[in-house]
């Protein structure tokens, strides 16, 4: 009993040092790993190397499998073109297996492991936010080796045990029947735990302490890469078609592997001795981290002259809806798979900001247009200012409940603090969108009461909305992860809309003094700048709040 507990202990610390570390490396990786997911849309090949680069440094092949459906999703990668990073994001989660079987199987863990969590714990208490990442980097690294040592502690000793281990040899000395039943209990051992790097793990441990020899520990590791796929689906129920057809493609990937390895098990086993120094009696955990990656790395240069027919298949599966066809305005980043790495998603949120801003900067362009000197009816433009408006009620209310998703899956301090923030960024977009259509109305009754603007204001009116194109611009700069803070260049021209719209109002009130023009025509200017300076208001909030996040 005392065994099974401290496995399970083991197995947890392990899986919760494992999620530490993958939430670190992303968080001190940022926008890199956009930039390099960006590279895939030049050749397949460069898109291997991207997934494979990616689940690397992360650690995670499921954040890779997110950053791909989001990329999907906005329609910067085609499905096609995401089949390559996810057969790399295979072959970089078998980095994870070497790391255990190199340092957790042949250095002294406690000389390391509880070292590098000291390190690590008094950087979280630095105010510094790259400290704070660099600390959950640190102590994910050592509570997973330290998870590792328990679950080599729990593990029997072979020679106070030899029923057990009389029964476990039966099991796994029928032949091929042995490698099609171990290949079962990895795909389910897979599933329980969720993690194929946790299964790996345990096989490891049992392959290094004699329980399991070679060919079923191997065999457990082709059940493993079977696994993690029908997580992957599970992930996917709740997703969009794009986020399915991946999962799929991860799927057929995956399941056409074991099914050419499986019956070839033996004389691949035979390569890999060939491959590795030692016998795997000898050195068992790096044997079978060799089996891993040379299985996905085979697996993938038999598959990557085969990408676009993997695409047709599923296609064939899960063709194009009527619905998907005919949807309208929809988020372009986020997708609920997104809500398994907050760090990644919080990211994708400005992303969605900046497409939700770019919607409006579209809106009082087009407003601007006809804002001085309107030539004829604008029943066409209003209605379709109203139609872009309504587009962007519904982006802000979809984004609203993607983040109330989002707060409810377990995120940090830091990063509810974020989510505020964005989340009232999306309603000063919102409003931005009304003002744009206040303005298109105004319009309107100009040209339908024949109401005029005297030249002097209709330049003012000129000059403030060349000053909201260059806040705009800013804005969406803001809003870019990769900019530096705007803040102080949008002040300044905040300034100047304050400052015209002040003096426009003192001026416009002395000519309708003057008699120049009439109250109502007057109203309607003093209305078109108020609405412009608010405009300006939130724009300058926008550049104001992202500045807080770089600081």
């Amino acid at each position: 009993m005392k065994e099974i507990l401290l496995i399970l202990g083991g197995l947890g610390v392990f899986l919760y040092g494992l999620r530490i570390l993958s939430q670190g490396l992303q968080q001190v990786a940022g926008t890199r790993l956009r930039a390099a997911l960006a590279y895939v849309t030049q050749n397949r090949f460069s898109g291997v190397l991207s997934g494979f680069f990616i689940t690397s440094a992360v650690q995670s092949s499921s954040a890779t499998t997110v950053m791909i459906v989001s990329f999907a999703n906005a329609g910067l990668l085609t499905l096609q073109q995401a089949i390559g990073p996810v057969m790399g994001a295979n072959i970089g989660t078998t980095v994870t297996g070497w790391l255990v079987s190199l340092l957790g199987f042949k250095v002294k863990i406690s000389a390391f492991a509880l070292p590098v969590i000291g390190l690590g714990v008094p950087l979280s208490f630095l105010g510094n936010e790259k400290a704070k990442q660099w600390s959950e980097v640190l102590v994910g690294f050592g509570l997973l080796f330290l998870g590792l040592k328990f679950l080599k502690d729990g593990v029997p000793d072979l020679k106070s045990n030899p029923e057990q281990l009389a029964w476990l040899q039966a099991w796994a000395n029928h032949g091929f029947v042995s490698i099609l039943l171990f290949i079962f209990i990895g795909t389910l051992l897979t599933i329980i735990v969720q993690s194929s790097s946790a299964t790996m793990a345990i096989t490891l441990t049992m392959a290094a302490a004699g329980w399991i020899g070679f060919d079923v520990a191997a065999a457990m590791v082709l059940g493993e890469n079977l696994g993690t796929t029908i997580t992957a689906n599970l992930a996917a129920i709740g997703a969009n078609r794009m986020a399915k057809r991946v999962a799929l493609s991860h799927t057929l990937f995956n399941v056409f592997g074991v099914l050419w390895v499986a019956p070839l098990i033996y004389p691949f086993m035979d390569l890999i001795d060939w491959m590795v120094p030692g016998t795997p009696l000898e050195s068992p955990t790096t044997h079978l981290a060799a089996f891993h990656s040379t299985f996905n790395i085979l697996n993938t240069a038999l598959l990557i002259g085969f990408v676009r027919v993997l695409h047709d298949v599923v296609m064939k599966v899960i063709p194009y809806s009527e619905d998907e066809k005919e949807e309208g305005p929809k988020l372009k980043h986020l997708s609920t798979a997104l809500l398994e790495t907050p760090g990644l998603a919080l990211e994708e949120v400005r992303r969605e900001l900046q497409v939700m801003l770019s919607i409006v900067s579209g809106m009082f362009t087009e407003v601007a247009t006809v804002l001085v000197q309107p030539r004829e009816k604008l029943g066409a433009l209003v209605d379709h200012i109203k139609h872009t408006e309504a587009e962007v009620d519904a982006l802000e209310d979809a984004i609203v409940a993607f983040c109330t998703d989002l707060a409810q899956a377990g995120i940090t301090h830091r990063q509810a603090a974020e989510l505020t923030r964005t989340l009232d960024l999306a309603g000063d977009i919102e409003r931005m969108a009304d003002h744009c259509t206040n303005l298109v109305l105004l319009a309107q009754r100009r040209y339908d009461k024949e109401h005029t603007i005297i030249s002097a204001a209709q330049d003012e009116l000129n000059e403030m909305a060349h000053l909201l194109m260059q806040l705009f611009s800013l804005a969406d700069r803001a809003l870019d992860p990769e900019t530096g803070s705007v803040r102080a260049e949008a002040k300044i021209i905040e300034e100047k809309v304050d400052k015209l719209r002040d003096e426009s109002r003192k001026r416009h009130a002395k000519r309708m003094q003057d008699g120049q023009l009439t109250v109502r025509e007057g109203l309607i200017f003093l209305d078109m700048m108020g609405n412009m300076e608010r405009i300006g208001d939130y724009c300058f909030k926008i550049c104001a709040v992202a500045s807080e996040r770089l600081d």
